[in-house]
């Protein structure tokens, strides 16, 4: 299950940041473990992005997880700065 590998993700150390892919192929990105909340049925994910947006995720429609490679953090990084 998805969830599963939200969780470890989430307790990773040092954190590394993760994206979650939905079968709609929306990304949400999870820059740190504070911006995540899992609901307690394991049914819901809940993310707030860089901008305070909450993305309400249904944990049937989660496709993939991935680790954010560092060379495309970095890219990300230098265009806000």
């Amino acid at each position: 299950m998805l969830i599963q590998t939200i969780r470890e993700l989430d307790h990773q150390v040092p954190f590394e940041p993760y994206e979650i892919q939905m079968v709609s192929g929306e990304h949400s990105a999870v820059p740190h473990r504070d911006l995540i909340l899992i609901s307690p049925r394991d049914n819901f994910v809940n993310i707030v992005d860089m901008k305070d947006r909450t993305h309400h995720l249904s944990a049937l429609l989660i496709e993939r997880v991935s680790p954010i490679p560092r060379n495309v953090r970095r890219r990300k990084a230098k265009k806000r700065g």
